[in-house]
């Protein structure tokens, strides 16, 4: 040790510390590979994920105005899909709620059906809808006119 050196430990001014090197070199080791009986087939990896914590929920709701409806879009934005019975409000007011909450569906991706006469099924976009196997009878759109019985043609009837 030269004069320098021993100033500077009378002094208090070297850190002990600096002269350690602490890493230490670790050597890698490959990792075992599983072995395989020979007639087991090999497992893929899968793509699907298992979210076992997730409970998906299912809002009914039956708007007796057009003011719920913002209800709607909020539960469909806290990722929960939305049944909505309209059958309370007169066929303006369920047009109007019908298109807002569909305009909320649209921003955020998700889906729509309509199960019934002014019942509406609203997903998330995680939620995907799916048409049953069986034919279901043709609904009638309950937001346009009855279609008579009779039949209109630009032609008059001859007799």
């Amino acid at each position: 040790m030269n004069l320098f050196e021993r100033l500077r430990d009378a002094f208090g001014l070297v850190d002990e510390y600096d002269e350690y090197d602490d890493y230490e070199d670790e050597v890698e080791q490959p990792l075992a590979q599983a072995e395989q009986a020979p007639g087991s087939p090999r497992r893929l990896p899968s793509n699907v994920i298992g979210l076992p914590g997730l409970q998906m929920e299912v809002v009914l709701m039956q708007p007796r105005s057009f003011e719920e409806a913002p209800q709607a879009v909020t539960a469909l934005r806290e990722r929960k899909s939305v049944v909505l019975n309209l059958t309370q409000l007169e066929a303006d007011q369920a047009q109007r709620c019908a298109d807002y909450v569909a305009g909320g569906v649209f921003a955020i991706d998700g889906h729509q059906r309509q199960l019934g006469p002014n019942i509406f099924l609203f997903t998330p976009n995680f939620v995907q809808i799916t048409p049953s196997a069986t034919p279901e009878p043709a609904a009638q759109n309950p937001w346009q006119a009855p279609i008579s019985s009779q039949t209109w043609s630009a032609q008059p009837e001859r007799r």
